[in-house]
């Protein structure tokens, strides 16, 4: 959804939901001019998916658990969201970063972050996770039914952000087609009751809701991928 790799990265890891109290283990009114003038001065620089970007983005550096691990005295909130998105071998959800726990993972990111943003900043990142996580559920449609039958659904496992390997598929849109490069990509890994299944997802910046477009789709890197992807050109899915 780098903590939430535009969608993880420090000491731990989605608009509006039902929030169930958090024992364990983090969607978005936000003020619209404020949230256009960030992605604008950041020229896209969003940090990354289910996380903080402190760590590389990546799933294995950090928690999921609730509380505040943070170390400044910036009076920023500490409570965080559970997002919807189920975390493999768990029973919970992956967790989103608190306002403060963002701010202190931009510092370190050197990314001079101004407090009064966060209120706007983290609501984008936790709606960007989300809807990747929904774009990802499109791709799975047809094994979601089933996966919930045989071992509760579609979970995922790990993330991780690269924002300077492009994909051969951004690679040949600025190279060939002369578009402009993803600000940022990922790599999650979802676990479908054991079959564990790669998708890349390249961020571009854009005038949507949240100033992020999303290519989403299955990695070709296994058998699994390979069916997505040819399902989906030939309409079958």
């Amino acid at each position: 959804m780098s903590a939430n790799c535009p969608i993880d990265h420090s000491a731990a890891s989605q608009c509006p939901v039902d929030h169930p109290p958090v024992k364990e283990e983090p969607k978005c009114p936000v003020d619209h001019a404020t949230r256009a003038a960030w992605v604008s001065s950041v020229q896209v620089e969003i940090p990354e998916a289910v996380e903080i970007p402190s760590e590389g983005c990546d799933s294995t550096k950090i928690d999921n658990l609730i509380g505040d691990v943070t170390k400044s005295n910036v009076a920023l909130p500490t409570d965080r969201e559970i997002s919807s998105i189920p975390r493999t071998s768990s029973g919970t959800n992956w967790v989103y970063p608190s306002q403060k726990q963002f701010y202190e993972a931009m510092q370190r990111k050197n990314w001079n972050p101004n407090a009064d943003d966060m209120k706007t900043v983290v609501p984008i990142h936790n709606v960007v996770n989300e809807r990747t996580w929904n774009h990802i559920m499109m791709w799975e449609k047809a094994n979601i039914e089933n996966a919930n039958k045989k071992c509760g659904g579609i979970t995922l496992t790990s993330f991780k952000g690269d924002s300077k390997k492009l994909t051969p598929r951004a690679w040949f849109r600025s190279t060939f087609l002369g578009l402009p490069k993803p600000f940022d990509r990922h790599d999650w890994r979802i676990n479908r009751c054991g079959v564990e299944v790669d998708y890349v997802i390249d961020f571009y910046g854009n005038a949507t809701a949240s100033g992020v477009e999303l290519d989403v789709r299955p990695k070709l890197n296994s058998w699994e991928g390979i069916k997505l992807r040819l399902s989906h050109a030939l309409g079958l899915d």
